[in-house]
């Protein structure tokens, strides 16, 4: 469920990197900076969505009241979708207008621009049925359906593939905005049934300007997480600038690396969901047993998953490399990554997993600080780099240091989650 953008981006990245070439693959890296990476600053929306959604499901569930349940879940969510789409109307009237400006900001090749201001026009278009989409998905999980978004992900991916087919191949062949508008038509289309979905199930909340109470408790949520993802942000940012100073064949072979890295890793956002749904009414409570054991669960298998997923990740950039670039040189690029790229697929999931039990235990303060210390860390390094496989190691130190922090945090009975955890029993 969790990979419905990372595999719509995918996609693309096939469709573009054999039918444009290296230039219009290179193009994507800048064009993602602005769109997917920019979208990723909003992804606070749906993690406050999954929080509230989730607690006020859970503080239902002990009368056997299913209504209240569906009832108390649509309230919650009612605030962080109208702001979902307040923002995504912001956003697209900056697309509309200040794109030329971004890329002038990233200092991007003029022979790419074009190209990445043509895939960033179409999907900044829809930034509402993006960030709309994200919290339905957050509301539907934080409820305990995980069916229906699957249907509803794989429907948009088939559609994906046949629009990237229409617009970049026959008959219309628009190279990278033709890859933008048939993502950007799978986006609403997807939008669209999760919404109508959510209807169905008469959790669809009502668009209405939040209550102060309302907005109270989504700030709780969305101060610290938007302080924190943009932090986390930023290191993408500079990553992939440093991959542009490199050159245009090796910022290919990172975009094609980059988005099988960003496919891969999301594998662990399952059990980050799991943390995030189940723990925060553990904590809530004070229940040791309980928090113990889920969150010993939830690592076990973490473990298990990165290994997993990371040696599938550097398989596919090993022996797939060519579906997305016809280049030699690009794929022999990005084969050369691949062991970095392996150990920060591994490093990454398992934090991902670790940042789930920290947001469900409100645990802000101490993400901000470790987020930004590692962040000043990775800026650092980044400054001497010369070569992708340098890039993802940055990325390594940077989660790998994270998941260290968090784990000594939480076993020595710090923070929320570390005082529950060391309860005597």
């Amino acid at each position: 469920i969790y990979l419905s953008n990372p595999l719509l981006s995918n996609i693309d990245n096939a469709f573009v990197g054999r039918t444009v070439g290296t230039s219009g693959l290179a193009a994507l890296s800048p064009a993602t900076i602005c769109t997917d990476q920019m979208l990723y600053l909003f992804s606070f929306l749906s993690r406050a969505t999954t929080g509230l959604v989730a607690r006020a499901y859970a503080a239902k569930n002990d009368d056997d009241d299913i209504t209240s349940n569906v009832d108390a879940a649509r309230e919650a969510g009612s605030a962080p979708l109208t702001v979902s789409l307040i923002c995504g109307v912001l956003l697209s009237i900056m697309y509309a207008f200040f794109t030329p400006n971004m890329l002038s900001m990233f200092h991007v090749n003029p022979l790419l621009r074009e190209s990445a201001a043509s895939y960033i026009y179409w999907r900044g278009a829809i930034s509402c049925a993006t960030l709309a989409q994200s919290v339905a998905l957050s509301m539907m999980m934080a409820t305990r359906d995980s069916i229906t978004p699957l249907k509803i992900i794989g429907l948009a991916a088939m559609f994906n593939v046949i629009g990237d087919a229409l617009f970049c191949i026959w008959p219309l062949s628009m190279g990278c905005a033709g890859s933008a508008a048939a993502t950007s038509g799978a986006t609403l289309l997807s939008c669209g049934f999760m919404l109508k979905a959510l209807k169905k199930k008469k959790l669809l909340p009502q668009i209405r300007l939040p209550t102060k109470k309302e907005m109270f408790s989504l700030l709780e949520f969305t101060g610290p997480l938007m302080a924190i993802t943009l932090i986390r942000l930023l290191g993408y940012i500079n990553m992939q600038s440093a991959a542009m100073n490199l050159g245009v064949k090796p910022l290919a072979a990172y975009q094609l690396s980059l988005n099988l890295f960003v496919f891969f890793l999301l594998f662990g956002e399952p059990l980050s969901q799991l943390s995030q749904t189940k723990l925060p009414a553990l904590v809530d409570s004070n229940d040791t047993e309980a928090v113990r054991a889920t969150f010993k669960s939830v690592l076990i298998l973490a473990v298990f998953t990165a290994l997993g997923v990371g040696g599938v990740a550097f398989s596919a950039i090993t022996f797939g490399s060519g579906l997305f670039s016809s280049d030699p040189g690009v794929q022999l690029l990005a084969k050369q990554a691949a062991p970095a790229v392996f150990a920060a697929v591994v490093t990454t999931t398992f934090a991902v997993v670790v940042d789930g039990a920290m947001t469900a235990s409100r645990d802000f303060g101490f993400m901000l600080l470790t987020g930004i210390v590692t962040f000043a860390i990775q800026l650092n390094m980044l400054k001497r780099c010369t070569s992708i496989s340098f890039v993802f190691s940055t990325y390594t130190m940077r989660n790998g240091l994270y998941v260290v922090l968090a784990l000594t945090r939480a076993f020595t009975g710090h923070g929320a989650l570390g005082r529950v955890l060391s309860r005597k029993r």
